[in-house]
């Protein structure tokens, strides 16, 4: 399995037999244009924010696509109607020909998360699903946003995970930790790639150091890194 970084929250995957983009943003179209014509690309967007869906998804040629969408994103009118679009709603299983299966989680904020399940990975992207712990929130907002999450993440504890794409996200200043490391304390994945980080690169450092990194998982380095052949 192959792991290019995309920068925020965007990574392309290959595998074996396909191609598998998510939550491209501003990504360089050369990355897509590099990779085997031969293999079918899923583009995933796990909701409708501009830092997730870029209309240039759209625009990608040369190769079979399919496109599988959050249900926000249905008649959205950036979305042409000569593509091959499937929209996918929260808390379902869907079996994806010449992929595998896709299990949706509900985000805490917009969309989903995706588990998918290859014959050969298993891999989870978060999207926006996350512990959104904002320093002084309406505290009775931040437990719900504590359970939702805790609820939506623990549908996973038994299912094995080969690359895990979750959030890490700055602006949430000292709860920056929160939400990974109770996915970390939840969740078997073997990698994890700490993702939606904004200006704040050193993130990453300050997470695999601190006391939350207590997990078997290999933290890659998405803040200097962005190529893995696992």
């Amino acid at each position: 399995m192959k792991i290019d970084y995309l920068g925020h929250s965007g990574f392309l995957v290959e595998t074996a037999s396909c191609l598998l983009l998510f939550d491209s943003f501003r990504a360089d179209p050369g990355t897509i244009d590099g990779k085997p014509k031969d293999k079918p690309l899923f583009v995933f967007v796990s909701h409708a924010h501009a830092d997730h869906f870029d209309p240039a998804i759209f625009s990608i040629a040369g190769r079979t696509v399919r496109y599988l969408l959050s249900f926000d994103l249905r008649g959205n009118k950036r979305i042409p109607e000569d593509r091959d679009v499937r929209f996918l709603d929260a808390h379902e299983t869907y079996g994806i020909e010449g992929l595998g299966t896709v299990r949706t989680l509900r985000s805490t904020d917009e969309g989903v998360a995706f588990l998918v399940q290859t014959p050969d990975e298993t891999l989870f992207h978060a999207g926006d699903l996350h512990w959104w712990d904002w320093p002084g929130e309406d505290p009775e907002w931040l437990n719900d946003q504590q359970t939702r999450f805790t609820q939506e993440i623990g549908t996973l504890a038994d299912v094995p995970v080969d690359a895990a794409f979750v959030v890490l996200d700055d602006r949430l200043e000292e709860h920056y930790a929160n939400g990974l490391g109770l996915f970390l304390s939840v969740c078997r994945a073997r990698y994890v790639l700490p993702m939606h980080f904004w200006k704040d690169k050193s993130v990453v450092d300050r997470f695999k150091e601190g006391p939350a990194r207590a997990s078997d998982a290999v933290i890659l380095d998405t803040a200097h890194e962005t190529h893995w052949e696992l």
